[in-house]
């Protein structure tokens, strides 16, 4: 099979995950990574048996070999850095999330659509053949009609630099709180009709824990709690009128179990043998979009992805705690609880 040369921006862990899958995946090749510390990106080339370093992205741009460009960066410049793929001709792949909030990801889109070059989200849970089949599932009325959704994410993070800054887009919402919100939108068809949520706030101004309680038509109901402070199961259960679903991890299932309204297990659904990290599926999926020409791929639409910041976008206004970081609405002045009325000394009698 001809290889798919990939070149990766941003040296960091995630690109080492990603070049790892790359060289276990038939048909592609993690050809060259790009890093603004050439001496890190030799390091991470050598480590990782990587053809060609860059000590810049745009270099790594310019070289005519790469045929897929994936952003693997902190996420306050992924829109910037796909913009940069696009005009330089290049498909472009952005880990999750593709940016920071709607605007500039709807601003990232349109433009890749102007320019008729491939950008997408490597959103992993859109691509899982065996998320897929829950909902497939779903729609087959397996455990009847769906009442409510309780998904939970949690990792001890907190002591990530690039999760603790605001100016690098972090937080617990973003970083892993979006996994649980896509499986809730894959179930329950789309975003909720209201939304409620308080989150913990650190020193540093970033979400560190929160429950989100979404509301949809016919009184249906999701619950997502998410945190980068403890270790959460990570498990989403998926009630109906005629049993339940559980699945062993929200964020990449391996395991799915179906349960009768007695309460007892009728059947188990399992990853493929063949599976071996969970990216593979997502890669095939942007090539055959990258190669074809197309603007999205069949499994995660534009519409789905902006969708999924819009929600987020509303649910951190309603916390207040904007990014300082452009295409952001400014952080409303805090309101002053009210003051208990002052006693006034007596006034001696006027003559």
């Amino acid at each position: 099979m001809i290889e798919y040369n990939i070149g990766i921006l941003g040296a960091g862990h995630i690109a080492g995950v990603i070049s790892e899958v790359l060289h276990n995946l038939n048909g592609f090749n993690p050809y060259a990574i790009a890093s603004r510390d050439e001496e890190k990106a030799k390091a991470f080339a050598e480590k990782n048996n990587i053809e060609k370093y860059y000590g810049s992205y745009e270099a790594l741009l310019e070289d005519p070999e790469v045929e897929l460009v994936y952003v693997a960066t902190v996420n306050s410049n992924h829109a910037e850095l796909a913009k940069k793929c696009i005009d330089a001709g290049k498909p472009v792949f952005v880990e999750k999330p593709i940016s920071y909030n709607a605007k500039t990801a709807e601003e990232l889109l349109n433009y890749a659509q102007e320019k008729g070059i491939f950008c997408g989200e490597a959103m992993w849970l859109r691509y899982n053949p065996l998320m897929n089949m829950v909902v497939d599932q779903l729609k087959k009325h397996v455990i009847g009609d769906v009442r409510n959704v309780i998904a939970t994410i949690g990792y001890n993070l907190g002591m990530k630099e690039r999760i603790m800054n605001p100016e690098t887009a972090g937080g617990a919402l973003l970083d892993i709180g979006i996994y649980p919100l896509t499986a809730v939108f894959m179930i329950m068809g789309g975003p909720p009709m209201q939304a409620v949520a308080e989150p913990l706030v650190t020193n540093t101004g970033v979400d560190a824990y929160s429950s989100i309680y979404m509301r949809y038509p016919q009184g249906r109901v999701a619950l997502v709690t998410n945190t980068i402070t403890t270790s959460l199961d990570n498990k989403c259960i998926i009630n109906g009128t005629h049993g339940r679903i559980e699945i062993d991890n929200v964020n990449n299932p391996s395991l799915v179990t179906v349960y009768g309204s007695d309460g007892q297990p009728k059947g188990e659904m399992k990853a493929s043998r063949e599976e071996f990290s969970g990216y593979e599926y997502e890669f095939k999926a942007a090539r055959i979009a990258a190669v074809s020409g197309k603007a999205e791929t069949k499994e995660l639409s534009i519409k789905d992805t902006l969708e999924l910041y819009k929600f987020t976008d509303t649910i951190r206004y309603l916390w207040n705690i904007p990014f300082p970081l452009p295409e952001e609405p400014e952080k409303r002045p805090q309101e002053q609880p009210p003051q208990p009325p002052q006693d006034r000394p007596q006034q001696p009698p006027q003559k």
